[in-house]
């Protein structure tokens, strides 16, 4: 791939990606929405035929149209397209863990949310690839990632509260944009399913990332809320959290 257009470059994923691209050798453009509204369905096919990008990588929040416009575009242009979705497809009355035959029944709107935006970009492009992933860890603070939000609830409360009946799916964002990244370029179109978590309920995640980030957390072990939400999917080379914790 010689030029991969992101969406979402003020996120959390998005320049992960990007870092692990160059890292590559690729060539990465950024979307921006002040210069090309997502809403403006001309100007979007416009901006991707003149930037004439090898693949576009859509990390971004924004309309399911925005989504099924750039994934058609790719497929008459012949461009690859990979859609960042989320685990949140599957809805907290579901248990898993769960493999790319289950149906995915969303209990929220985000959930429903991705979930039309996976189902209208291979309506209209055969050849897309999509990845649902898991909550993002970085041992590092600021960003949407589980670090900062326990570290949030840490200053809010003075402990952590972490359940032993949550399985988490999640993995870390490096290892995220590894994984998306050799997906993209060598696995064929479909849904693939990511998670690095070996089976670790959210009060071991917590107490591990405790110690990776001085120890200074108080986690107390609680079993408020049950779920199960990993996903299994072996055709991708991932690293359990286990390796990093």
């Amino acid at each position: 791939m010689k030029k991969v257009l992101l969406t979402g470059m003020n996120g959390t994923v998005a320049p992960a990606i990007a870092e692990e691209l160059r890292r590559r050798g690729c060539e990465v453009a950024a979307w921006d929405r002040s210069v090309v509204p997502p809403d403006d369905r001309e100007a979007v096919a416009r901006f991707i035929r003149e930037v004439k990008p090898s693949a576009i990588v859509h990390c971004a929040m924004g309309s399911p149209l925005w989504a099924e416009d750039m994934a058609r575009i790719c497929a008459e242009e012949r461009s690859k397209f990979l859609y960042v979705s989320s685990a949140s497809v599957y809805g907290t009355q579901q248990q898993g863990p769960f493999t790319v035959e289950d149906k995915a029944e969303p209990s929220d709107d985000y959930g429903r949310y991705k979930l039309e935006c996976e189902q209208r970009v291979r309506a209209v492009n055969d050849q897309a690839i999509v990845v649902r992933i898991g909550w993002q860890i970085a041992l590092r603070r600021g960003g949407n990632n589980m670090v900062e939000h326990l570290a949030q609830k840490q200053a809010e409360h003075g402990h952590i509260a972490a359940s032993t009946e949550w399985f988490p799916a999640c993995s870390f964002l490096e290892d995220t944009a590894r994984v998306l990244v050799e997906t993209l370029e060598n696995c064929a179109p479909g849904l693939y399913l990511l998670d690095g978590n070996p089976g670790w309920n959210f009060w071991q995640i917590a107490v591990g990332l405790s110690g990776a980030m001085g120890g200074s957390w108080e986690v107390r072990a609680t079993t408020e809320f049950v779920w199960n939400n990993l996903l299994n999917d072996s055709r991708l080379s991932r690293s359990d959290i286990s390796e990093s914790i």
